[in-house]
């Protein structure tokens, strides 16, 4: 399912929308009930800016959210209209950018798209698809550990950096670390160290 042109087909009617929304970590999907307005670079890829309804399963305090266009597994009306908080920009968003979900990508600060900048890039999108689930797999970590081999040591650096705080942007999102976040934000350092440096 393409994510994007649904929830931009109901932000434009008006529409609440019900996310399943896959958290880091090994956590099941959580629902979530939001009002969607604008789509822009998060701080670890496309994201979706929505004022979090304080209902659905995943529930809890009502507020502005990013959610990762990639991490979200399902779309549906969420049954009722909402009055937009501020615009609803998400449609010139989208249109100004292209085809999101299984299209063009978003671009960087050149015309190269961001999946072709190199070494470095690689390395970090492998080891922040390897953590994801907060379960490393022996495959993953050779993987990781080969694409670490071809970085410099301050591009591995960075690399765990940008991991590590896209990881905590994601926790906080929320206002609050739960003892499993802990527990992944644990496993994630360990999993950088492991790689050879972890912030």
């Amino acid at each position: 399912m393409q994510v994007l042109p649904e929830i931009v087909r109901l932000a434009e009617a008006g529409r609440v929308v019900r996310l399943g929304y896959r958290p880091p970590g090994d956590f099941p999907v959580s629902d979530y009930t939001i009002e969607p307005y604008a789509i822009h670079h998060g701080p670890a890829g496309i994201a979706l800016r929505a004022w979090k309804l304080g209902s659905g399963a995943a529930g809890g305090t009502p507020g502005w959210r990013d959610f990762r266009l990639d991490r979200i597994v399902s779309v549906a009306d969420g049954g009722s209209a909402f009055s937009p908080r501020v615009p609803v920009t998400i449609g010139r968003d989208a249109a100004a950018q292209g085809p999101f979900a299984g299209g063009t990508p978003f671009k960087g600060f050149s015309e190269q798209p961001i999946a072709r900048m190199g070494d470095a890039e690689d390395y970090f999108r492998q080891i922040e698809t390897a953590m994801l689930d907060g379960k490393i797999s022996e495959e993953e970590m050779t993987l990781a550990q080969s694409l670490r081999d071809r970085v410099e040591i301050h591009e591995r650096k960075a690399a765990h950096a940008r991991v590590f705080a896209n990881v905590l942007h994601e926790v906080l999102q929320d206002g609050r670390i739960t003892h499993r976040e802990e527990l992944y934000l644990a496993n994630v350092r360990a999993f950088l160290d492991r790689l050879g440096w972890a912030p």
